[in-house]
């Protein structure tokens, strides 16, 4: 890290006071500033999922993630992404967070997700980090939260009639204090055929092996 940014990072303690406040405004890259490893307890989980899957890379060579969850979705159609933050007894602990990668093409087919982002978020393209090229996502706009009970929170997608069929890995993160803590998950959403497109490929395909038959 450079020394401008750990002059940054000093400057958030500083002003936050004791208990310093997240910054989800700063920049997409959390990590950035709060490198102080993982919460004391596992405390960021996606819920809600349509299920686990390993999704085949070799012809994209994107990250091998092995299982992960997914939610499934059909172009045109609207999804519900859901994670939960529970740091359980644990006290004075202030948090924010981001939902990121809807840039990065699919992990099977290099698919572009089009989607329309739920206006209850905020858009970033961060303040004191700002990339324009990877836009984010986060559950407050300017500072962190204090935990007082476990929270659902749920981002709201909207996924265009135009999107590539693929798998999209995306990823929720979570930071805070104290410690400068970091942690995420990454997880799926797979965005299947249109029931009209997989009907009419079946019956291509059975069309063919008819006319096979009748030539034998």
């Amino acid at each position: 890290m450079s020394t401008h940014r750990l002059a940054l990072c000093a400057s958030v303690v500083l002003l936050a006071g004791t208990i310093a406040s997240a910054r989800p405004n700063f920049g997409r890259n959390c990590s950035d500033c709060h490198n102080g490893g993982e919460p004391a307890v596992p405390a960021l989980s996606v819920v809600g999922f349509d299920g686990m899957v390993d999704p085949d890379e070799s012809a994209t060579g994107a990250t091998d993630r092995g299982l992960l969850k997914f939610f499934e979705v059909a172009p045109g159609g609207t999804l519900d992404l859901q994670v939960m933050v529970d740091f359980g007894n644990l006290q004075d602990h202030v948090y924010a967070v981001e939902l990121k990668r809807m840039e990065i093409p699919g992990v099977e087919g290099f698919g572009t997700l089009d989607y329309t982002g739920d206006s209850g978020w905020f858009f970033q393209i961060g303040d004191t980090f700002p990339d324009p090229t990877r836009p984010y996502f986060t559950s407050t706009e300017t500072d962190g939260v204090l935990f007082t009970e476990p929270q659902l929170l749920t981002y709201t997608m909207q996924i265009g009639a135009a999107t590539d069929p693929d798998f999209y890995d995306l990823e929720f993160a979570m930071a805070g204090q104290p410690g400068f803590f970091y942690t995420d998950e990454h997880f799926y959403v797979h965005v299947t055929p249109e029931p009209g497109s997989v009907s009419l490929m079946a019956f291509g395909l059975g069309l063919c092996a008819w006319r096979r038959r009748g030539v034998r």
